[in-house]
């Protein structure tokens, strides 16, 4: 028995309106957050007793510049949705052009693509990810 397709209908322009505020309450959000990270950095943080410290310390800052970065990714993305509403192609997959569907923008408001075309992009991101790991394998 074949699987029932799910009609894909664009957002009404007040779902989209309703997307709008979303996107500008997570970017609200994501940059308080990023700024809080900020004020609460520690300069005098690396003057430390001994290497367990240190590297403690080394550890801690890896990771808040991983957050960072992912919070600087994420704001890209909500600026560019934000700028697709006002184009009038928020709807729409930037890859195939097709509607994305609400319940994708509903689960993820700064999605580009539709689910289709992300699935195929994870997939090539996964193959390159695999051929790298190849690669570097055969370097030791």
């Amino acid at each position: 028995m074949a699987e029932p397709t799910l009609e894909l209908v664009p957002l009404s322009d007040a779902q989209v309106e309703h997307m709008r505020q979303s996107l500008l309450e997570k970017r609200d959000r994501t940059l308080a957050a990023v700024k809080d990270a900020e004020r609460n950095q520690d300069p005098d943080e690396l003057r430390v007793a001994d290497e367990m410290d240190l590297s403690s310390v080394g550890y801690d800052q890896a990771f808040e510049f991983r957050l960072r970065d992912r919070d600087a990714t994420l704001l890209k993305k909500i600026d560019k949705a934000l700028r697709r509403i006002e184009t009038g192609e928020y709807n729409f997959c930037e890859e195939c052009e097709n509607v994305i569907g609400s319940a994708r923008l509903l689960a993820r408001p700064e999605a580009n693509l539709c689910i289709d075309c992300k699935e195929k992009q994870e997939h090539v991101e996964k193959m390159y990810e695999k051929r790298r790991q190849r690669m570097t394998s055969f370097e030791m």
